[in-house]
């Protein structure tokens, strides 16, 4: 029997059955321990009945997968909505522009969802679209309170895998909720002490809106790491660098210290956000170091 994996909790992972649209939890069998393979949500897998009755079962084999991340743990998406709020927490375009990176490097197609819009200010919008214009990235101002947005956001998840990704608080689950009609998923208000999200999403769990629509809600992240890349490659996961990179003086150029660099140009014409190219510098400086550590 094959179906997917949709949520692994205390042990178990609850496999959907693509036959009879029934879930089963199952274990995993050791082969998979002794050659260090973890099934995660989103993995098609092959198992086996164990207990018709209380719906049992065990794993036997994963199938190739798509695409895989560590961090949220989930495989086989091939979209992800970034969302994160502009006010309540404030907006954090370090961290929006570093889960860019890695989601592109586990070969997903981001997507900007910015929740929240009815507590926007009236140029906060235009001011988003300023940072992110040139960079290809699909963009969606929504609010659960009155659902705007959410409709589109449908029609983009359609036939896809999805997962969710962002901080915590910035409103992933309401999201979730209102894309399935229901209150599946636990929300909270953000600290008004911290000024950050309360943490509501304990583990993955991969939601059904279709026979051939998911979409997984996974824990937020304050702290995003980078992926295990050489600084020269960062350049390859900016979609605006990389349209102007042929005008470069020096092929190979970084967009750093090398003179007549089509990209530091676009920057000083503003035609590239400066907020987007100083966290790159910042992102290209730490990768530098932690690859010197690592390599010397």
């Amino acid at each position: 029997m094959t179906g997917r994996i949709i949520k692994a909790l205390s042990g178990f992972y609850y496999v959907y059955d693509y036959a009879s649209g029934i879930i089963y939890a199952c274990r995993a069998r050791g082969v998979f321990r002794k050659n260090n393979l973890h099934p995660l949500v989103g993995d098609e897998a092959g198992f086996v009945i164990t207990h018709e009755q209380d719906r049992e079962g065990n794993i036997e084999k994963i199938l190739p997968r798509t695409s895989a991340m560590e961090r949220p743990p989930v495989a086989n998406c091939d979209l992800a909505l970034l969302v994160t709020s502009v006010h309540t927490p404030d907006i954090n375009f370090s961290l929006i522009d570093r889960y860019l990176v890695c989601l592109q490097y586990a070969g997903l197609t981001p997507v900007l969802v910015f929740s929240k819009s009815d507590l926007n200010e009236r140029d906060d919008e235009e001011e988003i679209k300023k940072v992110y214009k040139g960079s290809g990235f699909e963009m969606h101002f929504i609010s659960v309170d009155d659902n705007s947005g959410i409709d589109e956001i449908r029609q983009t998840i359609e036939h896809h895998v999805s997962t969710v990704a962002g901080p915590s608080g910035a409103g992933k689950s309401s999201l979730l909720n209102a894309l399935t009609g229901q209150k599946t998923l636990e929300t909270s208000d953000v600290s008004e002490h911290t000024g950050r999200g309360r943490q509501t999403t304990r583990h993955t769990e991969l939601v059904a809106l279709s026979s051939d629509t998911f979409i997984c809600d996974t824990p937020g992240f304050s702290t995003v790491y980078l992926p295990k890349i050489r600084e020269n490659e960062l350049k390859d996961y900016y979609p605006e660098f990389v349209e102007l990179q042929d005008g470069c003086r020096f092929r190979g150029c970084v967009h750093i210290n090398e003179p007549s660099c089509a990209v530091k140009a676009a920057v000083e014409a503003g035609e590239i956000s400066r907020v987007r190219y100083e966290n790159y510098c910042r992102s290209y400086d730490e990768l530098k170091e932690i690859n010197r550590r690592n390599f010397r």
